[in-house]
């Protein structure tokens, strides 16, 4: 999760990668892709099911992409660096092996970025304009990057549903004494692996969906929200996305901040605070009626959440839920808050609530299973 006010390039690069590392990281991705599909075929043989595809959710599974993702080994997943590009092949054998289609003709969507030269303190932007502008200076930054994105194709091939997780963190800070890496498991980890099982539960069901229901990993969010601008900014119709449902930071307990019109830490209280099974759902208007929907849903299923609703507005920084909403696609964005690791590195796997992170994965599976399929 981003804040407006704070560029993430100030981390250094680091300087000292070799091929045997990248390596020894592609191997770490092909091991943990054989465990993972090993574990959620073991455990879902014993589950009841209640309702298709539910009972591939697995916490076992959940725990292996997690930990994985938010391993020292990725180096806190910096856009453009070694460890995003492993976090990018990983997401790709994970789809590839669910049998999810690539969304273009693979899963990857590279693009690039600009900025002005770092004394000039500018953000990186896709927007052709900008980055005309930027190229025509004596000195300009460039960023190599590229998203993932799978789908389950529906009987409605123009219309779609899209559900997505950032899986870029802010790297690695060299001049920190001490732990380094900002191993990023909430932000946003977690809700990477939350998605692959999300789509893993799509693929297991036996009927086509209404819409075409994508997947969507962006890279660069950190930075200022470059893959899902740069996947709107191209997407040839955005009046055909009935709903985007972001994942950001959903396996904790923190608070709300203020997101519009600028992001804001306010002070914490209990009433902006998802603490236990709660979680903040918030949406825009057009998506009210899916927010009554995620609480009847959470009942009959009995999971164990307690949902804190609120509208919020189109221009609300945050997340990749911006680029959307400014252009008229109705989002949700399932969000358990801030907390006191956010951004630093003790944002690591143990501090996960892996209950909570797999009750909120069952919720988002149900209301997009929901949103993909409701004729209205």
């Amino acid at each position: 999760m981003k804040k407006s006010v704070i560029s993430m390039n100030m981390f250094p690069p680091r300087i000292y990668r070799t091929d045997m590392k990248r390596m020894i990281y592609l191997r770490m991705t092909v091991c943990i892709c054989l465990f993972s599909s090993t574990v959620y075929a073991a455990e879902a043989k014993d589950r009841p099911s209640s309702h298709p595809g539910l009972e591939i959710i697995s916490k076992q599974t959940l725990e292996a992409s997690l930990s994985f993702l938010a391993s020292d080994a990725l180096e806190g997943r910096e856009a453009g660096k070694t460890g995003g590009r492993v976090a990018a092949e990983y997401i790709r054998a994970e789809l590839k092996e669910a049998g999810i289609k690539p969304f273009f003709e693979t899963c990857f969507q590279p693009f690039e970025a600009f900025a002005p030269a770092r004394e000039k303190n500018g953000d990186f932007h896709v927007h052709p304009d900008s980055i005309a502008r930027y190229k025509a200076m004596k000195a300009f930054r460039r960023l190599s990057l590229q998203n993932v994105i799978g789908y389950i194709e529906g009987e409605r091939k123009e219309e779609y549903v899209i559900i997505g997780a950032h899986y870029d963190h802010v790297g690695v800070d060299d001049l920190l004494v001490g732990d380094r890496i900002y191993n990023g498991a909430d932000d946003n980890a977690a809700s990477v692996a939350a998605l692959l099982q999300i789509a893993r539960a799509f693929a297991a069901g036996d009927k086509k969906p209404l819409r075409n229901i994508v997947f969507a990993f962006w890279d660069g969010e950190e930075v200022n929200y470059l893959g899902s601008e740069y996947f709107v900014e191209n997407f040839e119709n955005t009046g055909a996305i009935r709903a985007y449902i972001n994942l950001d930071m959903i396996s904790r307990a923190g608070f709300m901040p203020i997101l519009y019109p600028a992001f804001k830490i306010p002070e914490v209280t209990e009433e902006n605070t998802a603490a236990g099974n709660q979680f903040h759902l918030l949406y825009t208007e057009e998506l009210a009626d899916a927010g009554e929907h995620v609480l009847k849903t959470i009942r009959r299923h009995k999971l164990n959440l307690e949902p804190k609703p609120a509208v919020i507005a189109p221009q609300s920084r945050g997340t990749d839920c911006l680029p959307f909403s400014l252009r008229g696609v109705p989002v949700m964005w399932f969000f358990t808050g801030l907390h006191p690791d956010y951004h630093t590195p003790d944002d690591e796997t143990e501090r996960v609530d892996l209950d909570k992170l797999v009750e909120i994965t069952k919720a988002v599976f149900l209301i997009s299973s929901h949103l993909g399929t409701d004729n209205e």
